[in-house]
């Protein structure tokens, strides 16, 4: 339904987004400036070349977030490649892909995922043995059977504890989540703990869970507490985060904060720990943090976006708002806005939706700049389908129509980087 808004109600929206996007100078003034090419994808660079350097490009890549549909495509194409290979990694990879829905070229359809789970354990992946188990008990593309899945799964996490113990725990809880049937604690806890004495940090993760909530076995929050430093220690972000978050909950009363508590939220959020993200950006938004200059204080809140917090994703637009604008930030501003809705803050999303609808009425009604703003909000990542080549042409004609500033835009629109899909 749209927005009942009085003509000066719309004006100032609309000198908000183009605030937003750092649009200075946004008159109807004519300038012979011609604007850009139409923007052409890079061809993509080959994903690999034999099994080692697959299985080393997949290693990298384990950590590093997804910012746009290209990326995605390059990830499914390197996974489908080095599965073909036969690496056994890629062929999981590809499976989760698929499991998950993404869509998009190159990513397999999702009923695909089962066999490509067990083309992966026949390789001898046991997180390919232990998601090809879940498939069977949870009854993803296949019959569902509870009690062959439970015994896959005990299977798997015999042969291979340190990677699919901890996935066959989850599993379990999964099962009885969808079921709405009882949480067998105890077994999930035993599963928890033979991968966690083998080294997987998930698995040590869930006990620590296991152990705070005393799901299954005696709480303990003592014991939760050193499980979640073997899992941080062992790479798991979000056992990084709870450990912090203990911390901060043992120092409740005292004067000053926990320490190590912060120094934990970073090590959780450069591990790819969304929450671990989003406490860093609340602790250093509260008490400043240990982070001294703006320019460690803005990495600190890009990293938290790429990690998938929205509030980092705030931090960051309102760190470029407050310094000078370039045209860069004209671009990237919005893109913020756009990350923080799509990882669920309703601000943003109501923000960008009340100012698409009056910059598309008045873009109809002829005014250039409003034109301006929907192809920056259009071009601006990220972006989906042919979103980028619509807000580049949307700005094109802007340009045309006399919006100086739009042809600043489009002749400075950034170019995908072949090996990353990442603007140059």
């Amino acid at each position: 339904m749209e927005a009942k808004l009085q003509p000066r109600a719309q004006a100032g929206l609309l000198r908000s987004a183009l605030a937003l996007i750092a649009l200075v100078g946004c008159s109807a003034s004519r300038e012979a400036v011609q604007p850009t090419p139409t923007l052409a994808e890079a061809a993509p660079a080959p994903a690999c070349a034999d099994a080692s350097s697959c299985r080393n490009s997949l290693r990298k890549l384990r950590e590093v977030p997804l910012t746009s549909q290209c990326e995605l495509q390059e990830r499914a194409t390197l996974a489908k490649t080095a599965c073909d290979l036969g690496v056994a990694e890629g062929c999981t990879v590809l499976g989760r892909m698929a499991l998950a829905g993404l869509g998009g070229q190159n990513v397999p359809e999702p009923g695909t995922a089962r066999s490509l789970f067990q083309r992966a354990c026949e390789q001898g992946d046991g997180e390919g043995c232990a998601r090809h188990a879940l498939s069977t008990l949870l009854g993803d593309g296949i019959l569902q059977d509870v009690a062959t899945g439970q015994a896959e799964l005990q299977e798997a996490c015999d042969k291979h504890p340190r990677s699919a113990c901890g996935i066959a725990a989850l599993g379990l809880a999964e099962n009885a989540h969808r079921s709405g049937s009882a949480l067998d604690g105890e077994w999930i806890a035993l599963f928890a703990q033979r991968g966690c004495d083998a080294g997987d940090g998930l698995a040590c993760q869930l006990l620590g869970d296991a152990f705070r909530a005393g799901t299954g076995v005696s709480q303990d929050t003592g014991k939760a507490f050193a499980l979640y430093a073997r899992a941080c220690e062992a790479g798991n972000g979000t056992a990084c985060a709870n450990q912090g978050m203990l911390s901060l909950q043992s120092s409740e009363g005292e004067t000053g904060k926990a320490p190590g508590a912060d120094a934990l939220f970073s090590r959780g959020c450069a591990l790819g720990s969304s929450e671990a993200c989003r406490l860093l950006v609340l602790e250093n938004q509260e008490t400043q943090g240990d982070v001294k200059d703006a320019a460690s204080q803005e990495a600190l809140f890009r990293q938290a976006c790429d990690r998938g917090a929205a509030m980092g994703c705030l931090a960051l637009y309102d760190t470029i708002k407050r310094r000078q604008p370039d045209r860069g930030a004209s671009l990237e501003m919005p893109g913020l806005l756009k990350r923080a809705c799509r990882l669920g803050e309703a601000r943003a999303c109501e923000f960008l939706e009340e100012v698409s609808r009056v910059a598309w009425r008045q873009c109809g009604a002829g005014a250039a700049p409003a034109c301006g703003v929907i192809g920056a909000l259009l071009l601006s990542a990220p972006s989906t389908g042919s979103e980028a080549s619509e807000g580049l042409r949307i700005l094109e004609h802007a340009c045309q129509d006399g919006d100086a500033t739009s042809c600043r835009l489009a002749r400075g629109a950034p170019r995908p980087n072949a090996l990353s899909c990442r603007p140059n």
